[in-house]
């Protein structure tokens, strides 16, 4: 609280006179053309009295705003009354300054119209023809005249054009909302100001250089002790409207577990994927056209690549390999299930929160994988060596288990399209079957084998098996 000195009125001026202003602020936010509130609350009051010629300015209950990928558009309410005690009829001239500062109001733009009440100020408001754009890192002027206990009621609407103008590698920008006022009433001029904190939450870059020639696992963030989880198509159907599941990650018959993504970039120049299973290619992940929070995800029939935005998913980079996949109907991100069952449910949307559940890993398919061994005539370079398509979800890690032995014998860089494994080397371990695991960077099995080591080359072997057959 601050005190703030006045001009003291001549006797004659201030007797049995009390003039009192009180600025009121109230921000109630319907935010965007879909689901999502936030609350913003000020209240402040200048007082002016004969005796002291003091002013007191109160300010409490400050809440911002917030932005996200399915709600880039907020429409609050400020109202100014001018509260004075007093007999007399004689108005004050009120004039209200908004503004922002910070990174955020220079990209957040605002509407300001007046209306008869703070409840006219929502979402579906329709904004008066003529009302004047401007950024908030603008300084807004708003006059008016008041009669005692007369209020000035403004709409403001704040809007970002596109979430790729707000993304950031943090998820969030933040600005500060400034509204200030002042009234004049006779020889009296007080005055009174409020501040929150708007942000943007959860609005990562774009990723627009995803592999579209290849199949990959889609994993969700998270494990526990029985299973890692994939996108699933349910059953492994191939029919329209079939569920997409976050189900264990198979070893074997995975095909409905691997996707293959295809671009598309909109007129504002942002990438936005489709998303293929590999069972069946004509189908799509889709939500359905629906903007609810927890509505399902499905494949269904492939529609205009440029029209069905129900099918383009936008995949923002939350950390090196890890995204969200936000829809480009909803502005809701891709959420899993949790659990710990092997079947955890129906993948859904809802708001993004930053949750592993809305984290996703891809991984990229081994589409080619074989073994062979090198026989070198007992040299030192006798071999066992898989091969596979060039992947870059490396480096890949090759480990081979015999009972309770386990070691990682070879490490293949990104991008790499095979290993190798010197036949001494696993001889040192023993002569018997080893299994052979091969697990990317991300902690997704892509390829399953077998190492079966004689008494020299000649008579040992190994098998490579892709999991998606």
């Amino acid at each position: 609280m601050s005190i703030l000195r006045g001009l003291v009125p001549s006797p004659r001026t201030s007797r049995g006179k009390l003039g009192f202003f009180a600025f009121l602020v109230t921000f109630f936010v319907l935010v965007g053309s879909t689901a999502g509130y936030a609350f913003w609350t000020a209240s402040n009051s200048v007082t002016s009295t004969v005796s002291a010629a003091d002013l007191t300015i109160a300010t409490s209950n400050l809440t911002g705003a917030t932005f996200s990928n399915d709600a880039l558009v907020s429409t609050v309410s400020i109202t100014a009354t001018n509260s004075t005690t007093t007999t007399s009829t004689k108005t004050g001239t009120v004039s209200l300054t908004i503004t922002g500062t910070g990174t955020l109001a220079s990209t957040v733009s605002r509407q300001v119209w007046t209306t008869t009440s703070a409840a006219n100020c929502t979402a579906a408001a329709t904004v008066p023809i003529g009302t004047i754009s401007s950024l908030w890192s603008t300084s807004l002027s708003l006059p008016s005249t008041l009669a005692p206990q007369a209020s000035a009621i403004y709409c403001v609407r704040s809007s970002i054009a596109t979430r790729e103008s707000v993304a950031t590698a943090g998820g969030a920008l933040t600005f500060t909302s400034n509204v200030s006022g002042t009234i004049t009433l006779g020889n009296f001029t007080g005055s009174a100001s409020a501040a929150a904190t708007q942000s943007t939450q959860y609005i990562y870059p774009s990723f627009g250089t995803q592999d579209v020639a290849h199949w990959f696992w889609i994993r969700p963030n998270f494990e526990n002790a029985s299973y890692n989880y994939c996108l699933d198509v349910s059953g492994g159907a191939t029919t329209a409207g079939t569920i997409v599941i976050s189900y264990g990650c198979k070893t074997s018959g995975a095909i409905n577990q691997q996707w293959k993504f295809a671009s598309y970039t909109n007129a504002s120049g942002n990438v936005y994927y489709t998303i293929q299973p590999r069972n069946s290619t004509g189908l799509r992940i889709d939500n359905t056209s629906s903007t609810s929070s927890g509505a399902g995800v499905i494949v269904d029939t492939a529609g205009a690549v440029a029209t069905s935005t129900d099918q383009q998913w936008q995949l923002q980079q939350v950390a090196t390999g890890v995204f969200e996949f936000v829809n480009g109907f909803s502005g809701m991100c891709m959420t899993s299930p949790n659990g710990s069952t092997q079947n955890l449910g129906q993948i859904s949307q809802s708001p993004c929160n930053g949750s592993q559940y809305q984290q996703f890993l891809v991984s990229q398919a081994f589409e080619t994988f074989t073994c062979k061994t090198i026989n070198n005539n007992g040299t030192a370079t006798d071999a066992f060596t898989w091969t596979w398509t060039a992947a870059a979800t490396g480096p890949y890690h090759v480990i081979f288990t015999k009972g309770a032995t386990s070691v990682e014998l070879a490490t293949p860089a990104s991008g790499s399209t095979g290993a190798s494994v010197r036949y001494t080397t696993l001889a040192g371990y023993g002569t018997g079957t080893y299994n052979v695991t091969f697990v990317d960077n991300n902690g997704t099995l892509v390829g399953l084998g077998t190492a079966v080591v004689g008494t020299n080359i000649t008579n040992s072997s190994c098998t490579a098996t892709d999991p998606s057959v």
